[in-house]
């Protein structure tokens, strides 16, 4: 079975937790309550490190308890990478169906060319459009970056439509960058998601990754073209531009000869 296989299974499960947890609450049942900015599952807290690192900068303060809320999801990617963004982000899954309808259509998106050095300037946008949002935000004392995640709002404004009927103005936003994702390939993900670019920081090399295991390649490039992020998964699987997706190592043809794209555990 293959890699996406799984991951859609996830992705879907996912996509029903955001309105499923949010209707629970409606009958009073609060085992699990809240949305991706901050969530609690009976007695442990889970936070979005990148909302908690916001409010801390703006207070300047540490909350022990924000703290301890990010135990999880930091323990999470480190051991197995930013599997958050290509698993779980409901924002992902519409790109890549975005992505479907579009091959549907025909249309033919702008894909920048492959180059050694391009996952390099890709990532020096994302890194630059993080500073930039954590200086506004420590200029004006407003977590300004919560306002532009997008699985954020996705559950956010799925507990409001679940518990008041109605959602707000905040899915305008996110309803722009899909519709932009027709033109322009997987560009939100690649070039700005802060929230992508924060969990980058705590990739660590002996968690899961992707990596080339036998000498013999036959270099077909395959898992090049494939990669969703435009990277090399041969030489940038550790890196943290990988989110683990999966879809090379789903795509190489060596596989079926020999093990040759694997996750793996070092």
């Amino acid at each position: 079975m293959k890699i996406k296989t799984f991951r859609r299974i996830a992705q879907t499960a996912t996509l029903i937790a955001i309105f499923l947890i949010p209707l629970l609450n409606v009958f009073e049942l609060y085992f699990i309550k809240g949305t991706f900015y901050s969530m609690d599952i009976g007695d442990a807290a889970i936070a979005d490190p990148l909302a908690v690192f916001q409010s801390m900068l703006a207070s300047g303060t540490i909350n022990p308890y924000m703290i301890g809320s990010l135990i999880i999801p930091i323990a999470l990617m480190l051991l197995l990478g930013r599997v958050w963004c290509s698993w779980f982000c409901p924002y992902y899954f519409i790109a890549e169906m975005m992505e479907k309808l579009r091959k549907l259509m025909r249309m033919k998106p702008f894909k920048p060319q492959y180059t050694d050095s391009y996952p390099h300037k890709q990532a020096k946008y994302r890194y630059l459009f993080l500073l930039v949002g954590l200086l506004v935000m420590s200029v004006i004392g407003v977590p300004i970056l919560n306002l532009i995640s997008a699985p954020g709002i996705i559950s956010s404004q799925a507990l409001v439509l679940v518990k008041f009927g109605y959602v707000t103005f905040e899915l305008v936003f996110v309803a722009v960058l899909v519709f932009l994702e027709l033109f322009y390939y997987r560009w939100w993900c690649r070039l700005f998601c802060p929230t992508g670019t924060f969990l980058s920081f705590f990739r660590m090399k002996r968690g899961m990754t992707v990596r080339k295991v036998a000498d013999e390649c036959s270099n077909c490039l395959t898992c090049v073209r494939t990669c969703p992020m435009m990277i090399n998964p041969m030489t940038m699987g550790e890196s943290g531009h990988c989110n683990n997706c999966g879809d090379c190592v789903d795509a190489c043809p060596d596989n079926r000869k020999k093990d040759t794209l694997k996750f793996t555990f070092r």
